[in-house]
């Protein structure tokens, strides 16, 4: 019986053996990644959104001034999105739904490129619109992306000046997770 309680106990200390030495092989960029930034966002209309509804090009330049991630060299990021239009776009409405693809610059000189479905919502005097998809290149391929853009309501007597509103200052956060 104890030749048999040796041979066991070797076995197991074979197997978890063999087991460690896998586990230590599986690469780090194997782990679950996330990523979770904040920063500002800046918008542009032309022509200035008024009180009446029309066609107006929106660019967007977005400064992400703080990132915490599982990868260490990553610390901030940027995008900008050229010019996209809205139809009948007005202070009052900016309804812009849709999806689309967008892509983070990082500090660290890799890109993720994330496609995405767009909701926008107004509550409380907030202007939300998130973007919920997947990160289909570069950097995070794969994982599950949420980017979040609040704007204040825009005050309508800023509509009413010559050229109506042309900026809009606002926050931004990007979670990124899994893969």
């Amino acid at each position: 019986m104890r030749k048999y309680r040796s041979h066991v106990f070797a076995a197991c200390f074979l197997l978890a053996s063999a087991l460690v030495a896998v586990l230590a092989a599986v690469p780090a960029s194997a782990a679950a990644s996330s990523t979770i930034c904040t920063g500002s966002s800046h918008a542009t209309y032309n022509p200035g959104l008024t009180l009446t509804p029309q066609t107006v090009s929106v660019t967007e330049t977005d400064v992400y001034s703080s990132c915490t991630s599982t990868d260490p060299t990553l610390t901030s990021g940027s995008l900008s999105l050229a010019a996209f239009t809205i139809p009948d776009a007005a202070c009052n409405d900016l309804s812009a739904g849709g999806s689309g693809a967008l892509t983070v610059n990082w500090n660290n000189g890799q890109s993720s490129t994330a496609t995405l479905t767009y909701e926008l919502t107004v509550t409380g005097g907030i202007l939300q619109t998130v973007g919920t998809g997947t990160i289909t290149a570069g950097q995070f391929t794969g994982a599950t992306a949420v980017f979040t853009w609040v704007y204040p309501i825009v005050n309508p007597l800023l509509c009413l000046t010559p050229g109506g509103l042309t900026t809009h200052d606002g926050i931004i956060t990007a979670v990124i997770t899994g893969v």
